[in-house]
Formats: C-alpha cells, structure tokens, sequence
C-alpha cells in the first residue's frame, strides 16, 4: 500500500508536467482489486476524447484502476515539444507522450492512449516499454474520429496499451472483450509456449538490400504491409531508435532535403502504419536504447495470439540500472517530508 501510495504522491507532485489529473481516492479500491483479481494495477489514460468515457470502467472491473489523465502531444504530433526523454534528453515521441511517460516513472502500471501513425507504438519504444494497438478495441466508437495525417493519409485511430511489464500488458489484453482472448485456456501463452501456430508464417523484414526504405514516406510501407499481412502470417520488423538521432516529425521534415533526412533517421519505420493499415501489433523492448522488434498480424484472435506466443521467445531483460535509477520513488521526496 506504502508504493501504491507513493505513486500518487509523485502523480501530485507532477515533477515532469505529464499529468493533467490525478484520482487520489484509487488506492481506496486497490484491496478490493486485489483481492477480487490478485492484483491492482494503476492506470494512465490520454487525454482525448477518443477514448470513451465506459472504457475506464470496464478496466476497472478487471483490476485497471484509473489513476491519472495524462498530458498529450499538441495536436496529435508525432513529437511533444513540451516534454522531454529522460533516456536521450531530447523532445518526448508523441502522441501518447504524457502516458508513456507515466508508465516509465512508475507513476502507473499500465497507460491507455491511441494511436494514428504510431502515437502509442513509437512512445513506448522510445522509452523501451511494450506496446500493443488493436483497431478491435472500442472499434464502433473510434469510428468516428476519422482524420488526416500530416502527409495526407486518411485513417481511424486504435486504442493501444503501453507498460513497462509484460504480464501486466498480456492481463491488460485479456481484459478486453473485443479481442476474445480471455483468461483461460484459449488465452494468451506463459513462457516456454509453443512460439506459434502451425499454419503462421513467420516474415521477416528485408532492411539491408535496399528493397524497401523503412524509414522513407509511408505509401509505399502501407502497401508493403497490406501485400505481406494476411492471416496466419505475422511481419516482423526491427526498428530504432527512435528519435535519438533524428526527428520523426512531418512538420519537421517537410521543409528541405537536410530535414526529411533527419525525419528519416528517426528511426519510426512501420511502426508509423500498422494502424493505417488496420492491424493489431506490438513492440517488445530491445537492449538497445530506444529500439524494439515490431511485430503486425491480421486483427483476429488466433493471429493475436500467434503473435503474443512469437514475443514470448523474443524478450529481453529491461536494463537493471534503468530499474533502479528510475524505479526509486523514494527519491522524489526528502525524509520527513
């Protein structure tokens, strides 16, 4: 209770500015939770409207307890000029920055944000967190949201998850209905599970002949993707990292050659269309400083949970002095205060 506690001081506290609202009373609910579930876990969501209002709700029936409302990239962009990496020290990947952010500083367990052209997948490798978008998640109600990105591709945002532990990403993914993995046999794989289906084809992304530019405009990966994508195959793609050694920002990159190419090395390759092109994917960290394997699959059950049982294999320890440094929630209060 003493931790749970200290992640609401720190919420109230708002030393990085990623939090618009805090709900003290949750640890109210954590026994509860507890008790009902065998765990409690704190969660984030975006700020936007995107993400309806009965969705906390149902998360909170399985044990997400809503903790925060969490800040959001101006206008959706791909970057948060407000909010900055403590990994790499440079402007925070949006859009889902203030909930991805969250997640990192121990503040929540789980965040809830939305992803377009990479809102939710790009923040969490960026800060070597999973992530995981579906567009089956409140799927008639994110309908509505249709809109245009910056470089002029029309599409409906997904509802994603972002945390920094993979049992809690694979609970939070059982809690929803709509992707009809539940909790018990037919749900997702423990470690040492069979890596897949024997009807998935494993594709792995060609990144070093030339064939494909990753990192260039996004037309040509949406219909790279729609071609390789079908069921029972999963694409498989190693990205980052992500904005360390450029800007993945069309609004940035759009004004000469010197700035496109920075765009480029920003290293968000389709990670940028996996919700454009209607698919579930995730990202599991890798020990790089902002890279993560990308994985995409048809968005049915069985291709999800191919998927899930391909990343169980794929995992990589998070970084112990990242754990300890940041994981410290002690050290954002002096004693007795």
């Amino acid at each position: 209770m003493e931790q749970y506690a200290r992640k609401t001081f720190l919420a109230l506290k708002n030393p990085y500015h990623t939090v618009e609202r805090v709900y003290p009373n949750v640890i109210d609910r954590v026994r509860t939770a507890q008790e009902t579930h065998g765990y409690a876990f704190y969660t984030g969501y975006k700020q936007t409207a995107s993400i309806p209002g009965g969705l906390p709700g149902k998360m909170e029936a399985e044990g997400f307890l809503t903790h925060t409302r969490d800040r959001m990239s101006l206008g959706g962009r791909a970057v948060d000029m407000q909010l900055v990496n403590p990994l790499t020290g440079r402007h925070m990947t949006g859009s889902s920055s203030g909930t991805a952010l969250n997640v990192f500083y121990g503040i929540n367990d789980l965040g809830v944000g939305t992803d377009g052209g990479g809102s939710v997948l790009a923040p969490a490798a960026a800060l070597n967190l999973y992530g995981f978008i579906s567009p089956l998640i409140e799927e008639e109600y994110l309908k509505q949201f249709q809109k245009v990105s910056t470089d002029g591709i029309s599409f409906s945002p997904s509802l994603g998850f972002i945390s920094r532990d993979w049992d809690t990403l694979k609970k939070a993914v059982q809690a929803v209905p709509e992707l009809g993995l539940g909790k018990a046999e037919a749900g997702l794989p423990g470690p040492g599970t069979q890596t897949a289906d024997k009807n998935t084809l494993l594709v792995q992304t060609v990144e070093a002949d030339g064939s494909l530019d990753l990192f260039g405009p996004r037309e040509p990966l949406i219909r790279y993707v729609r071609e390789t994508v079908r069921r029972g195959r999963i694409l498989i793609s190693r990205e980052g990292p992500v904005d360390l050694f450029g800007l993945g920002d069309t609004v940035f990159g759009h004004f000469s050659e010197e700035t496109g190419e920075l765009q480029r090395r920003s290293g968000k390759g389709l990670m940028r269309v996996a919700n454009m092109c209607g698919l579930s994917a995730l990202t599991v960290p890798d020990q790089g400083l902002g890279r993560c394997t990308l994985l995409l699959c048809e968005s049915s059950p069985e291709d999800i949970r191919a998927m899930f049982r391909l990343a169980e294999d794929i995992r990589k320890p998070r970084s112990p002095l990242v754990e300890r440094y940041f994981g410290n929630l002690k050290q954002y209060f002096e004693d007795g205060c």
